[in-house]
């Protein structure tokens, strides 16, 4: 160990009768200062940096959704804290990971609050788009007396995929008569997608994408007769 040593001659004064002097030896150690700093590691002061998994995600009613804070990050690797608000509910939950249920559509706000052990916080938002497939099957007849059949499809936001399948059945009582339809399909602006004439009995499809689906709300799907009589099946099915 590595020591220095300082010799002090203090010279005293005599007091009283007598006199005389003497000196004191004091050792400084050097290493045991060192020993004695203080290892202790302090934040930098950067605050976290809040992120919510899955973001902006589309689920269906009533399906359980889990989120997650855990891609959350901290430059300091200080211990962090997990509070998250949701709309229209007034708690707040504490943890990393929480899981929600949604009964109605809509869009709902999510919010997150990442706060570390200083106390320094970051705050992230997302919204959860909650849909509801749409499934309908029409069956029925168009004829001379009653011509026309709509058939309202309801489109919202976030629509995947729009696909309608008909099956039609000639119900004219003449063998001579022919039968024949135009299938026709507007959006919600009442602009014509798709349209066929001259149908007549027998299967087929319409199937769209959602770069096919500008417009959201009320779609209309007709089947008009052109002559005889027509029976009719429709299997509609809307996926988001």
């Amino acid at each position: 160990m590595k020591k220095i040593s300082l010799l002090m001659l203090v010279l005293l004064l005599a007091v009283g009768a007598s006199g005389g002097y003497g000196y004191y030896e004091y050792v400084y150690n050097a290493e045991d200062e060192e020993e004695n700093t203080d290892d202790t590691i302090v934040s930098s002061g950067n605050k976290p940096i809040a992120r919510i998994t899955p973001s902006n995600p589309k689920i269906q009613i009533n399906e359980t959704i889990s989120f997650s804070g855990s891609d959350s990050t901290d430059s300091d690797n200080d211990d962090l804290t997990y509070l998250w608000s949701f709309e229209d509910d007034s708690k707040q939950y504490e943890g990393i990971s929480i899981e929600r249920n949604y009964p109605d559509k809509g869009e709902y706000l999510v919010t997150l609050v990442v706060t570390d052990s200083t106390g320094l916080s970051d705050e992230i938002e997302t919204t959860v788009l909650v849909v509801e497939d749409y499934h309908d099957e029409q069956n029925g007849n168009v004829n001379g007396n009653d011509g026309s059949e709509d058939i309202d499809i309801p489109i919202n936001n976030g629509v995947i995929s729009l696909r309608i399948e008909y099956s039609l059945e000639s119900a004219s009582i003449s063998p001579f008569e022919e039968d024949a339809v135009t299938l026709r399909l507007a959006d919600a602006d009442g602009s014509v997608i798709q349209e066929e004439s001259g149908v007549g009995e027998g299967d087929g499809a319409w199937s769209y994408t959602s770069d096919d689906l500008s417009s959201t709300g009320n779609y209309v799907f007709t089947i008009e007769t052109e002559s005889g009589s027509m029976d009719y099946e429709f299997i509609i099915d809307v996926k988001y």
